[in-house]
């Protein structure tokens, strides 16, 4: 999802710094920035798609859930697992590209949130200058959620933002049914915008009876991340789940590190 995200999750080139991060996570969860401003649609479409598609976020509402993400693109690699709950979630990312692996773990717990990482991670996804991404490595960071820049390093982790992560664009059709994590499932095809104005197709797949709860949500199937286009896969599982974060203990204000400088958000 986001971060990180599921945005969860939740799409841009691979490259050095915050934005690149972010970009990666809206491959593979889809935030509402870049698709539907609210949680229906009526979109022009096929109405059953439609109607399912509206099912499931109406079945997610504001339940926990586990979700795991794999995202590509230009060779660079972004994998994602964590846990979204009701007042605390978290989640650890990896990021490979070009020799190089950046690895962070976010976590939010009521309105603080909180990053640790190696010094690739420091430096290329939370900006911190050299000297600070090596005497801060491997210890946590904690910022105020009020800091909206800083924020979407934990967005979607809690079950309240879940749903709107989901969120994709219409017009809506029917996809081809298949087999999803062992389940029959039905596909639901819509898309997401990308930051140049484009449309990614993105592809959501639902149990075929039951509980509409999202399987999973792939974006640009038909493509393997290989070259400039974007390739992302988010699989969710234990919807209802609500496991509690701790927060950790002698974290460091990241406010008074480099990204609080070039910020004008709430400092908090």
């Amino acid at each position: 999802m986001r971060p990180l995200r599921h945005n969860t999750a939740r799409t841009a080139a691979v490259a050095a710094g915050l934005a690149a991060a972010v970009a990666l996570v809206l491959a593979a969860a889809p935030s509402a920035a870049g698709a539907a401003s609210t949680t229906t649609t009526t979109s022009a479409g096929d109405p059953a798609a439609t109607a399912t598609y509206n099912a499931a976020l109406k079945a997610v509402g504001a339940k926990g859930v586990h979700f795991a993400s794999v995202a590509k693109q230009d060779g660079a690699t972004l994998t994602v697992t964590g846990d979204a709950g009701t007042t605390s979630g978290a989640q650890s990312l990896v990021v490979k590209n070009k020799g190089v692996t950046e690895r962070m773990t976010a976590r939010v717990v009521g309105s603080t949130g909180y990053v640790t990482g190696n010094k690739a991670a420091l430096l290329d996804v939370i900006g911190l200058t050299k000297a600070e991404s090596s005497k801060y490595a491997g210890r946590w960071l904690s910022f105020p959620t009020s800091n909206t820049d800083l924020a979407e390093l934990v967005g979607g982790l809690l079950s309240s933002q879940v749903a709107k992560e989901l969120q994709i664009g219409g017009p809506f059709t029917v996809g081809k049914s298949a087999t999803v994590a062992g389940q029959k499932a039905t596909a639901v095809v819509g898309s997401v915008a990308t930051e140049s104005g484009s449309k990614v197709p993105v592809v959501l797949y639902v149990p075929a009876s039951g509980a509409p709860l999202p399987i999973q949500e792939v974006t640009n199937a038909g493509s393997a991340g290989a070259a400039s286009a974007i390739h992302g896969v988010v699989t969710f599982s234990d919807w209802g789940e609500n496991k509690s974060q701790s927060a950790p203990a002698d974290a460091y204000s990241l406010l008074k590190l480099a990204p609080a400088s070039s910020s004008s958000s709430t400092s908090g």
